[in-house]
């Protein structure tokens, strides 16, 4: 696995895609996503984490 910041990844038990933003000390990363539309940040050990699929079905955004 070669997770960089800029990588999007998913927990390995599912859900939201995540961006990392930077590694921590502790062999962990600090991930960023949305949830409807609120943006959310936390760490998560690296040993948690998965590259996401290549290819994900995006949801539409409102009012297209």
């Amino acid at each position: 696995m070669s997770l960089q910041p800029g990588s999007v990844v998913i927990l390995k038990s599912g859900g939201p895609l995540m961006t990392i933003e930077e590694f921590g000390e502790h062999k962990d990363a600090k991930c960023t996503w949305f949830q409807e539309s609120a943006l959310n940040r936390d760490w998560f050990a690296l040993v948690a984490l998965r590259e996401a699929p290549t290819k994900v079905a995006r949801k539409p955004a409102e009012g297209k």
